[in-house]
């Protein structure tokens, strides 16, 4: 009897994580198949002239949007993620951090005389706490941008109030609050209201062992947060995803959420509360990043096919000077993380567009449907990746 009950002991473990180890196979034999000597190129019809912009002058753009009205794309770069990056676990206060700059790219070239790319002039902002900017939104209709900033002392929503021909941002506000713990990507439903993404329950500054266990297990520990910057005791968690990364809004009743653990898109129903109703979630063959939604209705996607090496990269990367004659410092500048990008629509489900180890660590991949212009940002990049469509 001891041994029949020992046995069933085993098949009711069995049949309890099958599930979960048949799920995280297929997460990871994807990932698996981008590994450095298998990777294979890919770029499809749509892409074309590709070439990398502004190398000498931007690095680490993590995030990128675009305001097509006025044919500009702002830029959310960040120099010194390669000594600070709260997301994958590089901590080197010790050492000269630089800070994060914004920019904006006048793609459309509609103002020539004040150049392609300007850096935007932080007004009324004391950066001397650190500035280290991530996911970006703006809301067109108050000229308000929004910018997660990974500071030295904490994470934090930063709230300005832009003017573009000048080039300048007006500090109104520093948000935090307690669901914010590790914010990651915004978007805006107008008037201050916003849905946040929270890539996981545990910070790797906090516990760097757990915050490792959290991604590789799958757990859903990252979350949604809705909050309203005039009425923080509103702000409650609407969804939980695994290593909640990009978000955007598909249409006006539909909101993506990228997951970066099990790599794919988490579809959800907002209702008219902001609450949030799972709807389905689509698998993708690369841990996605950010999102995007271009104006033909299609969700774009970028991440890291191979996140093995895109974690080599950060572990090494604090040693990084640019321009050095020291051979180990010019060497941890260098990049084998390789990009993907993609799009998906419900009428031709997920298709790959641009797969490549020329262009490093891709975040995020936006397109201007009508001027035939597309670009790609990169984690740990130099410049952005600019196609024709």
């Amino acid at each position: 009897m001891a041994a029949i009950a020992k046995a069933a002991i085993y098949v009711v473990a069995l049949a309890v994580i099958a599930p979960f180890l048949y799920d995280r196979y297929v997460g990871f034999v994807p990932l698996l198949a981008n590994r450095a000597g298998k990777f294979v190129e890919f770029r499809d019809s749509t892409i074309k002239d590709v070439r990398v912009k502004f190398g000498g002058d931007i690095r680490n753009c993590e995030d990128v949007m675009l305001v097509e009205d006025l044919g500009i794309a702002l830029l959310s770069c960040d120099e010194g993620r390669d000594r600070w990056n709260t997301v994958m676990g590089t901590f080197r206060p010790d050492l000269d951090v630089k800070n994060g700059k914004l920019y904006i790219y006048d793609y459309a070239q509609q103002n020539p005389p004040k150049g392609e790319l300007r850096a935007i002039i932080l007004k009324n902002f004391e950066i001397s706490d650190s500035f280290h900017p991530l996911g970006i939104e703006y809301d067109h209709i108050a000229s308000t941008l929004y910018v997660v900033n990974h500071a030295l002392s904490g994470s934090r929503i930063e709230v300005f109030t832009v003017d573009f021909p000048s080039a300048t941002a007006t500090h109104t506000q520093t948000f935090k609050h307690e669901l914010l713990h590790t914010p990651n990507s915004i978007h805006s439903l107008g008037n201050g209201k916003l849905y946040i993404t929270n890539d996981h329950y545990f910070p790797s500054a906090v516990s760097p062992i757990l915050s490792k266990i959290e991604t590789f297990s799958g757990l859903p520990g990252g979350t949604v947060t809705y909050i309203d910057i005039n009425d923080p005791q509103a702000a409650r968690v609407v969804a939980r995803v695994p290593f909640a990364n990009g978000i955007a809004m598909l249409n006006s009743t539909t909101l993506a959420v990228g997951s970066s653990s099990k790599p794919g898109v988490y579809f959800f129903d907002v209702e008219s509360d902001q609450s949030l109703v799972f709807k389905n979630v689509i698998r993708a063959p690369s841990s996605v990043d950010n999102l995007s939604v271009d104006g033909s209705g299609a969700l774009l996607l970028a991440g890291h096919p191979d996140p093995f090496r895109l974690m080599h990269v950060s572990k090494n990367r604090w040693a990084c000077v640019v321009g050095s004659d020291v051979e180990e410092e010019r060497r941890a500048c260098g990049c084998i993380a390789p990009s993907w990008a993609g799009e998906w629509t419900e009428a031709r489900g997920l298709r790959t567009l641009y797969k490549s180890e020329g262009f490093c660590s891709s975040t995020t991949l936006v397109r201007d449907v009508e001027r035939g212009v597309g670009m790609i940002s990169g984690l740990y990049s130099d410049g952005i990746l600019q196609f024709s469509l």
